[in-house]
């Protein structure tokens, strides 16, 4: 029988250093909370000195220290934005963007003038001229650039650019390439092998190299896109990421071999550090390796020290060095769904052993067993995959054992051949077409369980409280709670159903419009009950997807206002997510005027997935059970193959429960007037351009409101606005935009309000 200890003093302290990081990303440095963990120190030492317990000052300790580390990380000093000389060291290879042909770079010892301190940045910029070498790593780069500093969150369930970089060190933005010069320079030693490594796969292994540089190396640049979705959608995904299962199996490698010489326990702990150590930094540091080393160090130490070891804490101790160095991984996905996995392996892994063991056939007991330990792990990843992928694979708890004994045979091999090459080139050669076979077998056994129609299925993103206190039933659940079975069963029933009356009680029933940010892009979503109407996709429609997978919108349709990508090139994302759509609306000029072929080609393959496709012209309507939709403008046939698309643009009037409101789109002056109607809300045209919305227009809406999605909108059309009465709500200041409106009552409010 296992034995627990009643209090982990480690485990309490990660938990709470943890809840001061969570805090610390949302408020600034400040001397009060340096004074208040000095405080908490004193209070502990007083305590100590007077033998009473000090628990409770360590846990504030703790949660102030965490506050610490993080805001100093979260929010650090930045030079002021603008244009500047810049010259940098490039730190990463460029990437080129498929939809626009943007340059993507990161950059490390940024120095801007007048600046002491250097920066780690992300560069963008559009090349002069069609074939202009791009930077490499290792380069020295010397332009003129717009720095600018990388804004967070600004939609509802949408991407948090500044956290994406801050968590890879990145504190700045630069776009533009001003008198650009490259200078050479070294590229790093890591990275030279890495590129070695990669080279070496593709003259072993030709086609499935990049499966191979995936598996070893966390290298997924040359995966083809719909492979990596497949492997999503068979719930495999987990083996394209270097995570504890590749460290696992380097750890048993290492172990087999210095076996043979006999070592003792110190040898083959600094032997394993040192390969560990050198794998961790071939393949990036990233989280979930760095926890899989520390926890086998952790097991390591205490098999030497003949002392009790117990995987709870050393999971802990892996948690808290990780935050402490790299705080914000705390919000990291990947972060969160590695140690998930081990957590409920440790939770409900003893549970599962106690039941295994009474099975008498070894080799049925092993088959289970990796069943079994495969369901504990899903269980624990289940809350965060559903959180940021919004699915959940049925198929990976049937297939994973299968994939990942596979991986498990894979890997040394690939490991092995790549070390034999070096020797005998011809002969790893020979051997890596049998290698390749695997491969290629392995890829089309993926397609296949992904191509099933019950692979997955779309779940919400249910509220924080639901989660946690589904998480505090799976903890209950376990033997590390000292609890008799009638008070688990009570504080787990009672937590499950004060969360979903929680959630029952705060479900919203209004009618909302929310214009999305898109900085001069244009996408909106307008829900009445089930039913989702989008207004406009953007040119990205990432974040509307993640919008509407996370809120379970099903019943969605489409309406796109005219075929330029600013509004309509959204869809391609919408479609690569496998967002519900029942139907798509265009206007019925949109084709006869120029469209991007970009969105011509999302819509063929919109068309082959059985989405209907329907036109719209003035005087048409459609209705949800609280909206109406009116179209105003344009007019069937009157546009020509040379008609700019921006004037034949959908002019919409929409009933909102009672509240009128006018949507412009990107109507030119020119035509504004045919659509003109009284409303109490007007969404500008064209991103509040100067050539839209002039003063008869507005005489003729006369709104009190006015939505204006874009970047930077025209102050002669800001004072006319002004002037005409209407209050202004700025998609650049106040992120999105959303009118929730009841029985003819209006409320705006902004996301970042």
């Amino acid at each position: 029988m296992l034995r627990y200890r009643p209090r982990r003093w480690l485990v309490h302290l990660a938990l709470a250093f943890g809840a001061g990081v969570y805090l610390g990303g949302g408020v600034a440095f400040s001397w009060l909370w340096l004074g208040a963990a000095g405080c908490c120190l004193s209070c502990a030492l007083l305590l100590r000195r007077m033998s009473r317990s000090v628990y409770l000052p360590l846990m504030a300790l703790a949660v102030t220290l965490g506050l610490l580390r993080c805001a100093v990380i979260a929010h650090p000093v930045l030079p002021e934005e603008g244009s500047y000389a810049v010259t940098a060291v490039v730190a990463s290879e460029p990437r080129v963007r498929e939809k626009d042909g943007r340059v993507a770079v990161h950059l490390r010892d940024v120095r801007l003038p007048g600046e002491d301190r250097a920066y780690r940045a992300y560069w963008t910029y559009w090349p002069k001229e069609e074939g202009e070498p791009l930077p490499t790593e290792g380069q020295t780069a010397v332009f003129t650039g717009r720095v600018y500093h990388p804004s967070g969150q600004i939609n509802p369930h949408g991407f948090d650019f500044r956290l994406y970089l801050l968590q890879k060190g990145v504190t700045l933005g630069i776009t533009g390439c001003d008198g650009l010069t490259l200078l050479p320079g070294n590229k790093p030693l890591l990275s030279r092998w890495r590129q070695a490594i990669r080279l070496r796969l593709d003259d072993l292994l030709g086609d499935q190299s990049p499966l191979a540089a995936a598996l070893l190396l966390d290298d997924k640049s040359d995966l083809p896109e719909d492979l990596a979705e497949d492997f999503q959608r068979a719930g495999v995904a987990h083996v394209l990421t270097v995570s504890g299962l590749h460290v696992m199996i380097l750890f048993s490698c290492i172990l087999l071999l210095l076996r043979r010489f006999s070592p003792s326990q110190r040898s083959v702990l600094l032997v394993s550090l040192a390969l560990l150590g050198g794998y961790a930094l071939l393949v990036g540091a990233r989280a979930s390796v760095l926890r899989a080393g520390l926890l086998m160090v952790y097991l390591q130490l205490g098999r030497m020290a003949r002392r009790h070891r117990d995987p709870l804490t050393g999971l802990a101790a892996a948690f808290l060095c990780i935050l402490v160095l790299r705080p914000l991984e705390l919000f990291a996905a990947g972060f969160q769904m590695s140690f998930s996995a081990v957590l409920g392996l440790i939770l409900l892994g003893d549970r599962v052993k106690i039941l295994v063991k009474k099975i008498r056939n070894p080799m049925l007991q092993r088959v289970i067993h990796a069943f079994a330990s495969t369901l504990c792990a899903v269980l624990g990843t289940c809350f965060p995959v559903g959180w940021y992928y919004h699915r959940l694979s049925l198929m990976g708890l049937l297939v994973s054992p299968a994939v990942v004994a596979v991986i498990t045979l894979l890997l040394p091999v690939l490991i092995g051949l790549l070390f034999l090459s070096l020797p005998l080139l011809p002969l790893a050669r020979v051997l890596g077409q049998g290698v390749a076979l695997v491969c290629s077998a392995l890829s089309a056994f993926v397609r296949v369980c992904a191509s099933l129609p019950f692979a997955d299925f779309l779940i919400r993103r249910l509220p924080f409280y639901v989660t946690a206190a589904a998480v505090l039933c799976l903890v209950l659940c376990t033997r590390y709670v000292l609890l008799n079975r009638r008070k688990r069963l009570l504080m787990g029933c009672g937590a499950l159903a004060l969360s979903l009356t929680l959630m029952f009680a705060l479900q919203n029933r209004d009618v909302r419009y929310i214009q999305f940010s898109e900085g001069s892009a244009d996408a909106a979503i307008l829900e009445d009950g089930s039913q989702t109407l989008l207004i406009d996709v953007g040119e990205y429609g990432g974040d509307v997807a993640g919008y509407l997978l996370s809120e379970g919108r099903r019943d969605n349709y489409v309406l796109l206002s005219h075929l330029h990508s600013d509004h309509a090139l959204g869809l391609s994302d919408l479609l690569r997510q496998r967002v519900p759509i029942d139907g798509i609306y265009l206007s019925a000029e949109a084709r006869t005027t120029p469209a991007s072929d970009a969105v011509l080609e999302a819509l063929r393959q919109a068309e082959e997935r059985g989405i209907p496709i329907h036109t719209l012209c003035a005087g048409d309507h459609l209705a949800l059970d609280r909206v109406s939709v009116e179209v105003l403008w344009p007019d069937a046939g009157g546009a020509s193959p040379d008609s700019d698309p921006n004037d034949f643009a959908l002019a919409l009037l929409l009933d909102l429960d009672g509240v009128t409101m006018l949507h412009m789109s990107d109507v030119s002056g020119a035509f504004e007037l045919r659509a003109a109607r009284p409303a109490q809300v007007l969404r500008v045209a064209h991103h509040g351009s100067a050539s839209s919305t002039g003063e008869r227009f507005l005489a003729a809406v006369s709104p009190d409101a006015a939505l204006i999605s874009t970047r930077k909108a025209s102050e002669k059309t800001l004072s006319r606005l002004a002037e005409a009465g209407a209050m202004i709500y700025d998609t650049n200041e106040h992120g999105a935009l959303t009118l929730t409106a009841r029985r003819g009552q209006a409320w705006i409010q902004g996301f970042m309000q």
